[in-house]
């Protein structure tokens, strides 16, 4: 029994098309895209923990509470959807969104990458920390008295 050969790839990844980096962040040419794989997640994961930021429990408030000093650390370079996952931090956006009530400003700029399943993923989130909770957020604050 015989097979037919398989035809060559077309465009395959690092054979053609746009190009691909393989640093985090700071993609600066329109038509780069981030390889996000497990090898690129690992090595975050480990500086991460390297600099006391890895994420100890899955819990929502211990990602609320992790998530600002990762995003300081991390400056400019952010951190993706992806990467967030890879790194332990679900449901990102709704943790984003924590975080601005508590008066933090986090800058979400889109970007292409590739996924750890190969497939190219269009408009992934990277989020940025722009500026820190410096004052109480007056809603969250209110001083009541002695109230009953």
């Amino acid at each position: 029994m015989t097979f037919p050969k398989r035809p060559k790839k077309q465009n395959a990844s690092g054979k053609g098309g746009v190009r691909i980096t393989k640093l985090a962040g700071n993609v600066k040419l329109q038509g780069n895209i981030l390889r996000c794989d497990t090898k690129h997640i690992s090595k975050l994961r480990k500086e991460l923990a390297k600099e006391g930021l890895a994420l100890l429990n899955a819990s929502g408030e211990a990602q609320v509470r992790t998530l600002p000093k990762v995003l300081r650390y991390l400056g400019n370079r952010g951190i993706n959807t992806k990467e967030a996952e890879g790194c332990g931090y679900y449901r990102i956006a709704t943790r984003i969104q924590e975080l601005e009530a508590r008066n933090y400003v986090i800058a979400s700029k889109r970007e292409t990458i590739i996924g750890a399943d190969g497939l190219v993923h269009p408009r992934i989130a990277r989020y940025v920390l722009l500026s820190e909770n410096t004052e109480p957020n007056p809603q969250g604050e209110l001083d009541l008295g002695d109230a009953e």
